[in-house]
C-alpha cells in the first residue's frame, strides 16, 4: 500500500472528499442522480469539512483516498448538551479498503473522548460496519426504513 498520511479536513478539502465519494457513491451507497441529492450531500460535506472533526487519509499525490464524514451530532447536543461526534459516511477509495486504515482514521475520532454515533447505509459495501464491530462499536439500532444502521462508541470512563 501507498504510504499514507492522515490529517484533518478543512474548507479547501471538499472538492478532494466530493471527487472520493462520487468515485464511490454506490458502495457507500447514496444516490447522485438528481440535484437535490448531490446538494444533500454537499451540505453534509461542507458541514464536516469545518467541523474540524474528519479525519481524511491522502496518498503520496495529495489525493484524498480515505474520509470519514464527521460532525458534532446535533441531536445529543441540542437534548442532552453532549458533545458526542457523529460519522455520517465513510469513504475508502477501492485500493485503500483495508480495516488498519479504517482503524486509523476511526482512533482519529475516538481520540476526541466523547461518544460517537456512526451511521452504516443500507447495502454499504466497504466494510465499515465490521470496523466499526472491530473497534469496539455496538450495534444500536437499525432504521425502520431501510435505511441503515447506527452503531455507536462510548469512552471508557476515566
Amino acid at each position: 500500500m501507498a504510504e499514507l498520511t492522515q490529517r484533518r479536513a478543512s474548507l479547501a478539502d471538499v472538492q478532494g472528499i466530493w471527487g472520493l465519494l462520487r468515485q464511490v457513491s454506490a458502495d457507500v451507497p447514496f444516490a447522485l442522480d438528481s440535484e437535490l441529492e448531490q446538494e444533500s450531500i454537499l451540505s453534509e460535506l461542507v458541514a464536516c469539512c469545518t467541523s474540524g472533526l474528519t479525519p481524511i487519509a491522502v496518498d503520496n499525490e495529495k489525493g484524498i483516498v480515505g474520509a470519514l464524514l464527521a460532525r458534532r451530532d446535533d441531536l445529543e447536543w441540542g437534548l442532552r448538551n453532549n458533545p458526542a461526534i457523529h460519522v455520517a459516511y465513510a469513504a475508502m477509495a477501492p485500493g485503500f479498503r483495508d480495516p488498519d486504515l479504517f482503524a486509523q482514521l476511526l482512533g482519529a475520532v475516538t481520540g476526541q473522548k466523547v461518544s460517537v454515533f456512526a451511521s452504516v447505509k443500507a447495502g454499504e459495501q466497504q466494510g465499515f460496519a465490521t470496523a466499526l464491530s472491530a473497534q469496539g462499536f455496538t450495534h444500536e439500532i437499525t432504521a425502520a426504513n431501510g435505511w441503515g444502521d447506527l452503531y455507536q462508541w462510548t469512552p471508557p470512563a476515566q
